[in-house]
């Protein structure tokens, strides 16, 4: 019983091991080495060392829209020479799939965007690698854009060709909209405007300035958060927080104008003369930018009345002062001696 036992006991592994087991070759079989199914272009072996122009290649990027592709008749002089001392995937047989060059390079332009080599090299008289700047290092060929779009619209800025939507695209104008604004984008797009993505279609300076548009929407249309609690308890904490949101259609100036003529709430009866109960809610020592904001003509703590010469600042003055006696200010169990000295 006792051997039984002991079996049952330690035989609870064993299936997490044959589990374990077969990950394990699984995933020795699924590794399988990779090999490219094309072949990599080194433009820095062409251009660079046997000093091939451009052109010599890419013969159609000054009359056409497209720069073309060189075919195999016009490498082959070279490769025949070069090639035998090779390996397979090395020679002029895999760049070329009969007569057409398995291109590596994918601009991903979108559809809605007309590119013109000849507009470029032709009419503006741009060279090759004032676009392709790293083309002439490289030895292989990147899978992604070439160029970007702030690239282009940084040239274009410095020719003077203009960014306006038509110079590049087709269809897409000032009134297109991107697919995120066809929902709530109205309250949503705050959270994607602060995300800094680079996509295009969260990207608002390319539709928006910050100074026209923008300021001009949201000095028009107040946030959501606006309503009435707002306007009378919480704005003042949120502008402690990010003084910059106000600061878009609010100036100090709007601050100071509301803040002088709209009294705060705790102002209620009692608060001002002769009671002058808001002095409990100070504390010392005092500093002159807290009630003087509102009250510039409100006297100085520092001008109490002096403490009289038969007095010392280790009496009591509670046991005179106070008892029965009206105070010309509330006691808040301050000691009297900060201000009367």
């Amino acid at each position: 019983m006792d051997v039984l036992t002991t079996r049952r006991r330690t035989a609870w592994w064993q299936p997490l091991l044959v589990l374990l087991a077969y990950v394990i070759v699984a995933s020795c079989l699924a590794v399988r080495p990779t090999r490219r199914s094309e072949p990599s272009f080194p433009h820095r072996v062409h251009v660079v060392d046997q000093k091939l122009e451009c052109a010599f290649c890419h013969a159609r990027a000054r009359a056409d829209d497209q720069p073309g592709m060189p075919p195999p008749e016009l490498c082959a002089p070279c490769h025949e020479r070069f090639d035998p001392q090779k390996p397979p995937e090395r020679r002029l047989s895999a760049f070329f799939d009969g007569g057409r060059y398995r291109r590596l390079a994918d601009a991903r332009l979108p559809g809605d965007v007309a590119f013109s080599h000849r507009r470029h090299v032709t009419e503006a008289g741009l060279v090759c690698t004032g676009c392709h700047t790293d083309i002439l290092e490289q030895d292989d060929v990147p899978l992604l854009p070439l160029v970007t779009k702030d690239g282009c619209m940084d040239c274009h800025r410095q020719h003077g060709s203009g960014n306006e939507c038509r110079v590049c695209h087709a269809t897409i104008d000032r009134s297109w909209r991107p697919h995120s604004h066809d929902r709530d984008w109205t309250h949503a797009h705050g959270n994607v405007a602060r995300g800094g993505s680079t996509d295009n279609q969260d990207r608002c300076s390319l539709c928006h300035t910050e100074t026209g548009s923008c300021r001009t929407c949201h000095q028009l249309s107040p946030p959501r958060d606006h309503d009435q609690q707002f306007r009378r308890r919480t704005h003042g904490l949120s502008a402690s927080l990010d003084r910059a949101r106000c600061a878009v259609c609010h100036t100090t100036d709007s601050c100071a104008q509301c803040h002088q003529q709209t009294p705060p709430q705790n102002h209620r009866g009692g608060f001002g003369a002769p009671g002058h109960r808001h002095c409990n809610g100070c504390h010392l020592p005092l500093a002159d930018n807290g009630c003087r904001v509102c009250h510039p003509q409100a006297s100085s703590h520092a001008a109490a009345a002096p403490l009289p010469g038969d007095h010392s600042p280790a009496m009591n003055c509670r046991l005179c002062h106070g008892n029965g006696v009206r105070l010309p200010h509330p006691d808040g169990g301050h000691v009297c001696t900060a201000c009367h000295r």
